[in-house]
């Protein structure tokens, strides 16, 4: 009887610590996607500010060659 005791602390342990390390993997995981997240947002953002640019200066080009 005074095995069983320790058998259930012994499994407990081992669901512990097998829980620990499936946490660190996820946080792992979870920060990767953030970093990869934000990288597409700044991108976005990148693309954005480019596109406005190219529409400015298509019609500043436009403007330069209506007025004589």
């Amino acid at each position: 009887m005074a095995d069983a005791p320790k058998s259930l602390d012994e499994q407990l342990q081992d669901q512990r610590e097998s829980l620990e390390s499936q946490i660190q993997q996820l946080e792992t995981q979870l920060m990767r996607s953030k970093e990869a997240y934000l990288k597409i947002l700044g991108a976005q953002e990148f693309s954005a500010v480019q596109k406005q640019q190219a529409e400015a200066a298509s019609k500043e080009n436009t403007t330069e060659a209506v007025d004589p």
